[in-house]
């Protein structure tokens, strides 16, 4: 029963786990480098493991269910299911897999991931936040874990990290 458990929090929470992976992944790769004694921008490597895992994995998964299981998706936030969870499922399935390329672009790239998806989920933490005054919805997906670290968080702490990793 509670492994039960312990795996549905992981999957209702799949970005949390994907956020933990990004930072244990920057932390060997600033220890890999230090080793080696190679310069290394901390912020850069940071903000490139973010994108990868919380803007592209996350992504891909969260638009598998968007597109899949509108039912559920839209149930979990307080919504009804419309034709909009298809189209938004298949926009999060490709831009994660172009997130997942920016690991390995140059600045340019990563900012170009970086800007529209951080407005967008800044807009939707204000719909959200608006929902939560005005329909009284407190459904786990609306007021929960993913609108207080997901929608408002994550994407001012990416939109910080690519102010920090910027060429002068």
């Amino acid at each position: 029963m509670i492994a039960g458990e312990v795996i549905k929090f992981i999957l209702s929470n799949f970005f949390v786990v994907l956020l933990l992976v990004a930072i244990v992944a920057w932390i060997l790769k600033l220890r890999r480098a230090r080793i080696g004694r190679r310069p290394i921008d901390g912020a850069y490597i940071l903000w490139g493991e973010l994108l990868f895992y919380v803007y592209g994995l996350a992504n891909i998964y969260a638009g598998i269910f968007h597109a899949y299981a509108g039912n559920m998706v839209a149930a979990s936030i307080g919504w009804q299911n419309s034709p909009f969870q298809y189209e938004l499922g298949w926009f999060e399935i490709g831009y994660g897999l172009t997130a997942l390329m920016s690991l390995w672009r140059g600045y340019a790239f990563r900012l170009a991931m970086t800007l529209p998806y951080s407005i967008f989920l800044l807009a939707a933490a204000a719909q959200h936040i608006s929902q939560m005054q005005h329909q009284h919805n407190y459904a786990p997906n609306n007021s929960g874990l993913i609108l207080w670290l997901g929608d408002i968080a994550i994407p001012l702490i990416v939109l910080l990290l690519s102010w920090m990793a910027r060429d002068e």
